[in-house]
C-alpha cells in the first residue's frame, strides 16, 4: 500500500514538474524571441543612425579603454563602460569624487577583443569597394594602445591582428565574392610623417638613402596624395602581411619612460581600390587611409631628451595643428588651416572632403594619466560634432574614363611638342644673325610697280606678291631676344615659309622685267596699307636706297607685332623716269 502511494506521488510530481518545465520553456522561448527582437531593433536603429551619420557626414568616434597595468598602488579612474557611454571618477579639490560621463558612437571596454573592435568598423571599410573614400585614424596619449588597435602586438596571431590587416583581408574576401560582376585591383602605400618629413616605409633599397622624402600633392589625380611613393599591387593577405612587416620595420620607434616601444612618427597605410563593372564598363575608385598617430606626451613625464625631445615637439605640434583644423571645422569657419602641418595636409581629403571618417580615441585608465585622459576625451567630443557633408561615390562611366585618358595623353603630347619646339626655335634664332645677307635677300624679293611720270601703270598679275606677307615672313624669325623665345609656340615652320617666298619672288621678278621700262623700287609704309612711289625730275642717275633693319619687338602668343617703321628708302635727287 505504501509503495503504491509512493508511486502515485512520484508520478504526480513528475507530471507537475513536466508541466512546469514546459511552461518555463515556453516562457524562456518568449524571452529569447523578445531579446532577439530587441537586438534586431537595436541593429535597425544603429543602421538608421549610421545612415543619418552618412547624410550629415559626421565624424564617427569610437572610444577604447586600455587594460589597467598591474602596478602597485595603481587604481583605475574608469567607473563604468556602456554601449555608448564612459564614466570617469574625477577627484575634486574638496576631497569628493565627481563622476564625468562622455558619450560617443561606440565604447569598447578593457576586455574588448580585436575582432569585436573590427566588427563595428567592417561596414565602413567595405564601402571602399563601392567607390567611397574612408579614413580611420587612432588618436590618444602615448602608451594608450593606438598601435595595438591598428596593427596589433609584436607577436601577431590570428586573434590579435589589428584593423589594418583585418580590413585588407576582408576587402580581398569581398572582392572574390564579387568577381563575377566587378573586377578589382588593389594597391597599398605606406608612409610616415617623421619630424614633419614624409617618408616611404616600403623602401627596400637601403644602399644609398634609406628614407627618401616626398612632397604632398593635395590636387593629385586618382586620390593619390603622394604619387612618387611606392604604390605596390597586392592580391592576397600574405602580400599585405609582408608589406606591413616591412613598414613596421622601417618605422621610427624608440623607448621612453612611458612606453618601451613609443612610435615617434605618424604612420599612414593607404589602400587604393580600382574596380570595373563587367556589364556596364563603369569604373569605381575608392581609397582608405588607416592612420596610426603618434601619441601626445609631456616632456616632464616622458623624460625625453635630445632626439626624443625633438621628435616629441614635432609630434605635439602636428597634433596641435590637427586640433586647430578640427576646431575650425566644428565652427564651420571659412578658412581651415590645413597647411600648418604635413599631417593635416595628408588628411585634408578625409577631414574636409566627402569621405567617411572614423576616429579611434584611446585612453589609459590609470589615475596618473587623468589629465591626458580628460583632454583626449574632450577633444574627441569636439571631433564628433564635425559635419563633413554627405559622402560621394567615385564612379565614372567607361566613356568618361576613355575621354579622361585621351585628355591626359593630349596634354602630355602638347607638353612634349612645346619643349621640342622651343629648342628648335632657339636654334633657328641663334643661327639667323647675318643681317647683311638678309638685306640682300630682301632687295631681291621686293616686288616692283612700273610707272610713267607721276602715274602708276598696271602691273602683270603673274608677278604680284604682297609685300606685307614677304616682310612678315622675312622678319618672323629674326631679332628674337632671350625674353621672347618662350613666346614662339606654334611658329615652327615660319622660317621655311620665308625661304620659299623669297625664292618665288626672285623667279617672278625675272619674268616681269621689260627692256623699255626701268623698275623703281618702292618702300612700305609703317602699316603696309599701300605702296608709294617716290620720283622727281632731274638728271639721270641710278636709284639708291637704304634699308634699316627694325628693332626687336615683343612676340606674344605666336603673333609678331608690326614695327612702326621697318624700311626707309633714301632716293637720290634729280631722278627721271626713262622710257
Amino acid at each position: 500500500m505504501i509503495v503504491h502511494q509512493t508511486k502515485e506521488g512520484m508520478h504526480f510530481l513528475h507530471k507537475k514538474y513536466r508541466e512546469d518545465f514546459i511552461y518555463l520553456g515556453k516562457h524562456l522561448q518568449s524571452l529569447t524571441s523578445a531579446a532577439s527582437g530587441y537586438q534586431k531593433v537595436l541593429e535597425e536603429n544603429r543602421k538608421i543612425y549610421n545612415q543619418m551619420q552618412d547624410l550629415k557626414g559626421n565624424i564617427r568616434v569610437y572610444c577604447r579603454v586600455r587594460p589597467l597595468k598591474r602596478q602597485p598602488n595603481s587604481h583605475g579612474i574608469v567607473s563604468n563602460v556602456e554601449e555608448e557611454n564612459i564614466s570617469l571618477i574625477i577627484p575634486s579639490k574638496n576631497g569628493k569624487e565627481v563622476k564625468k560621463t562622455f558619450t560617443f558612437n561606440k565604447v569598447f571596454g578593457p576586455s574588448a577583443t580585436q575582432g569585436e573592435v573590427f566588427s563595428d568598423t567592417q561596414p565602413l571599410i567595405r564601402s571602399v569597394l563601392d567607390g567611397f573614400n574612408v579614413c580611420i585614424f587612432a588618436y590618444g596619449q602615448t602608451g594608450s594602445g593606438k598601435t595595438h588597435t591598428m596593427s596589433g602586438p609584436d607577436n601577431i596571431t590570428e586573434e590579435t591582428v589589428g584593423v589594418n590587416y583585418r580590413a585588407l583581408r576582408d576587402l580581398f574576401y569581398l572582392s572574390e565574392q564579387r568577381k563575377d560582376r566587378i573586377h578589382y585591383d588593389i594597391f597599398v602605400q605606406m608612409l610616415e610623417i617623421y619630424n614633419e618629413q614624409v617618408r616611404d616605409l616600403l623602401v627596400t633599397d637601403t644602399s644609398n638613402k634609406r628614407y627618401p622624402f616626398f612632397k604632398i600633392r593635395n590636387s593629385s589625380q586618382n586620390g593619390i596624395n603622394v604619387p612618387n611613393a611606392n604604390l605596390v599591387p597586392v592580391s592576397s593577405s600574405a602580400d599585405v602581411l609582408n608589406l606591413m612587416n616591412l613598414g613596421q620595420k622601417n618605422r621610427a620607434v624608440s623607448a621612453t619612460s612611458m612606453n618601451d616601444r613609443s612610435s615617434r612618427s605618424h604612420s599612414c597605410l593607404t589602400v587604393h581600390v580600382q574596380g570595373r563593372e563587367l556589364a556596364s564598363g563603369n569604373n569605381l575608385r575608392g581609397c582608405i587611409h588607416l592612420v596610426d598617430l603618434a601619441g601626445s606626451e609631456r616632456a616632464d613625464k616622458s623624460e625625453a631628451t635630445g632626439d626624443r625631445l625633438k621628435e616629441a615637439q614635432h609630434i605635439n605640434r602636428s597634433l596641435s595643428a590637427l586640433g586647430d583644423v578640427i576646431s575650425s571645422l566644428a565652427q564651420k569657419q571659412s578658412h581651415v588651416p590645413y597647411r600648418n602641418s604635413k599631417l593635416t595636409q595628408l588628411l585634408q581629403d578625409s577631414l574636409g572632403g566627402q569621405a567617411k571618417t572614423l576616429m579611434f580615441v584611446h585612453i589609459s585608465p590609470e589615475s596618473e594619466a587623468l589629465a591626458e585622459t580628460i583632454s583626449t576625451l574632450k577633444f574627441a567630443e569636439r571631433v564628433s560634432t564635425v559635419e563633413l557633408g554627405a559622402s560621394r561615390v567615385n564612379k565614372d562611366s567607361g566613356e568618361v574614363k576613355v575621354l579622361k585618358e585621351q585628355i591626359t595623353s593630349l596634354k602630355e603630347t602638347l607638353a612634349r611638342m612645346k619643349d621640342g619646339e622651343f629648342e628648335h626655335l632657339k636654334q633657328r634664332a641663334n643661327s639667323m644673325t647675318d643681317l647683311p645677307k638678309l638685306k640682300s635677300l630682301l632687295s631681291s624679293s621686293v616686288p616692283t610697280i612700273w610707272t610713267s611720270g607721276g602715274r602708276k601703270l598696271p602691273r602683270d598679275d603673274s608677278s604680284s606678291l604682297d609685300s606685307e606677307d614677304i616682310y612678315r615672313n622675312l622678319h618672323a624669325g629674326v631679332n628674337v631676344n632671350d625674353d621672347d623665345k618662350e613666346s614662339f609656340s606654334g611658329s615652327m615652320n615660319r622660317d621655311e615659309s620665308c625661304d620659299s617666298l623669297m625664292g618665288q619672288s626672285e623667279v617672278e621678278s625675272k619674268q616681269s622685267s621689260s627692256p623699255l621700262l626701268s623698275p623703281t623700287y618702292l618702300f612700305a609704309t609703317s602699316d603696309f596699307d599701300e605702296l608709294e612711289l617716290a620720283t622727281s625730275e632731274g638728271s639721270e642717275s641710278d636709284l639708291s636706297w637704304q634699308s634699316q633693319s627694325p628693332k626687336p619687338t615683343a612676340i606674344s602668343n605666336a603673333f609678331v607685332s608690326r614695327p612702326k617703321k621697318s624700311i626707309h628708302l633714301k632716293q637720290a635727287k634729280n631722278l627721271t623716269t626713262r622710257y
